[in-house]
């Protein structure tokens, strides 16, 4: 909590309204003693929790007839605004809260217990009796609120099992519960179920990747065996440019003679054209020698005329057949010639193959080329025969998971209905309350002692760094050991002077808000008080010092109110 106003009217010493107004910073109260500062904190413990110690109406005030007192306070406290106000009278005692402007019933108690709001408010005599006060450890380490909660929560659990018959009663109700058994059992079945779905959906994945793989190998597995493909077509191009190339050889003697083999066939065509004519020539001839032997043996005429009669007598006749002879052995001197043409002819046949040497030569070399690389064997068919066999499994897989879901869904109705049956009895319902309770305490168990060890941690570092600027024996004492409230590594007795110092370490190492002290320096030396005093800004958020003497803090503020005090009426007031 954080304090911005005080108002004291007619409390104790003090006679009338004397308001405090409080910054953010150190804020000092100046009075000599028994002017009235610890009735300043005193009052405020009244106005928060009804705290009063003797007759704490003012003299004055009641001889006056003003038989009341009346305290006022404003201050902050996790972001909300309070106003808390107590009034003692004759008439009895009133207490007014608001929170954020607003009337609230209910207590400060609730809000800020007061054994936690004592940790901010220290008498300067008697503050080294903090060092071994070990019931507030939780308040200064900020775990009480927690440990209210879990106090709560216990209280709750003990009243729920006050409802039922007796904690021997619950167990035996625990076991006679053969529903919640078989939702147990239920339970169990469907998380194993849940986690042989998770390995097949796991497998599926696994499986997806291996069948993509596969796709990438059957993919050059494919390109090879096209590959394949083509070095066949190669190597049987190969061959019959081998084939072309042995033609070529064969045939090279006919090409260089090309030109001499058309010339010599052009002249065997004339010869045969000559011969033909005179083959027809021929036969006419023979006709005629055959008609004109008959007539001349026969001596008549085919149309049976005597050879005596006609103009033709057997001379003349002689002398056509010798002269058809003649004419026949002209033909026979070309017979030779004409039968050894085709020879030239196939020859000739020979030269028209068309063939390129260094056609042959070049694309040769190109295939060979290829031929000469090395081709893997091909794995096409234990590719296929894998993939094949991951997406079976694949497809087995989501089978079976669509039958474990099935069984999952029938296993989750059967617990919904077990447990709507459960939900129907009572006692089920407080002993489900009892349940959660359990959990919750288990809860808060593990987040207070989690709590402790950071905020033992952060207090140690901040307190033990205040304690080796302060003390006058840095080397010496080198830090604080707050789960001891002492001083680590030191088994000595500390003395009064250092308990102060200890315990004022040990409040700046404690993150607060507010931290109120009266006479502050008490018990300490100038050494001492001139260290602690650069520390003072530093010990929270606001700092309130009540003091006798001011000259040594007077530089720490400008907000400084002094307490002056009327002898003759025997009050003080606030200036």
């Amino acid at each position: 909590m954080k304090l911005n106003n005080v108002c004291l009217e007619n409390y104790k010493i003090f006679y009338g309204k004397n308001i405090l107004r409080f910054d953010n910073g150190v804020n000092v109260i100046e009075g000599k003693n028994g002017y009235g500062k610890t009735t300043i904190v005193d009052s405020i413990f009244f106005a928060l929790y009804g705290k009063k110690n003797g007759d704490i109406i003012n003299n004055f005030a009641k001889m006056n007839n003003e038989r009341f007192c009346r305290v006022s306070i404003d201050f902050e406290h996790n972001g909300d605004k309070y106003n808390a106000e107590r009034e003692l009278s004759d008439n009895g005692e009133k207490f007014y809260l608001k929170i954020n402007s607003n009337e609230s019933n209910i207590s400060v108690e609730s809000i800020i217990p007061e054994r936690a709001a004592c940790l901010s408010f220290f008498d300067g005599e008697s503050i080294s009796s903090v060092v071994g006060y070990m019931e507030n450890m939780d308040e200064m380490l900020g775990v009480a609120g927690l440990k209210a909660v879990k106090e709560d929560v216990e209280k709750l659990k003990k009243r729920l099992e006050l409802t039922l018959t007796g904690t021997g009663k619950i167990k035996n109700f625990f076991r006679k519960m053969g529903e919640m058994k078989a939702v147990k059992k239920l339970e169990e079945k469907e998380k194993k179920i849940k986690m042989k779905i998770s390995h097949e959906e796991k497998r599926i994945n696994e499986i997806g990747y291996e069948v993509s793989e596969f796709k990438k190998i059957l993919k050059k597995e494919k390109e090879l065996d096209r590959e394949e493909r083509e070095r066949g077509k190669l190597e049987k191009r190969y061959n019959e440019l081998v084939d072309e190339e042995e033609k070529f050889k064969e045939n090279m003697a006919y090409i260089i003679l090309k030109d001499e083999l058309e010339k010599a066939v052009e002249n065997i065509n004339k010869k045969k054209d000559e011969m033909l004519k005179e083959r027809i020539k021929q036969g006419r001839i023979n006709a005629q020698e055959e008609l004109l032997t008959s007539i001349l043996h026969s001596g008549r005429c085919i149309c049976g005329t005597p050879v005596s009669t006609s103009n033709y007598g057997k001379h003349e006749i002689s002398l056509l057949l010798e002269n058809l002879k003649h004419e026949e052995e002209k033909i026979g001197k070309i017979k030779d010639f004409y039968m050894s043409s085709d020879d030239l002819v196939s020859a000739l046949e020979k030269v028209k193959v068309s063939i390129n040497p260094l056609i042959i030569k070049n694309e040769k070399e190109k295939i060979e080329i290829v031929l000469n690389k090395k081709c893997p064997p091909s794995k096409m068919d234990i590719v296929l025969k894998n993939l094949n066999e991951k997406r079976v499994e694949g497809k087995a897989r989501e089978l079976r998971i669509e039958e474990l879901r099935s069984e999952l869904a029938e296993i989750k109705d059967m617990i919904e209905e077990k447990r709507e049956k459960i939900k129907t009895n009572k006692k089920w319902k407080t002993l489900k309350k009892i349940k959660n309770a359990e959990r919750l305490i288990s809860a808060l168990d593990e987040i207070i002692e989690e709590t402790k060890r950071l905020k033992k941690i952060e207090t140690e570092k901040k307190a033990s760094s205040i304690l080796r600027t302060v003390t006058n024996k840095p080397r010496e004492y080198r830090g604080v050991d707050v789960e001891n409230m002492n001083i680590k590594n030191v088994s000595s007795e500390l003395s009064d002077g250092e308990k102060h110092v200890l315990a004022l370490s040990f409040l700046g190492g404690i993150k607060k808000d507010m931290v109120v002290i009266d006479m502050p320096f008490t018990r300490l030396d100038k050494t001492h008080k001139r260290k602690l005093l650069k520390k003072i800004p530093s010990l929270a958020e606001q700092v309130v010092l009540l003091d006798t003497d001011i000259d040594e803090i007077k530089n720490l503020t400008e907000n400084v109110y002094h307490l002056r005090h009327d002898q003759e009426r025997k009050v003080s007031v606030i200036t």
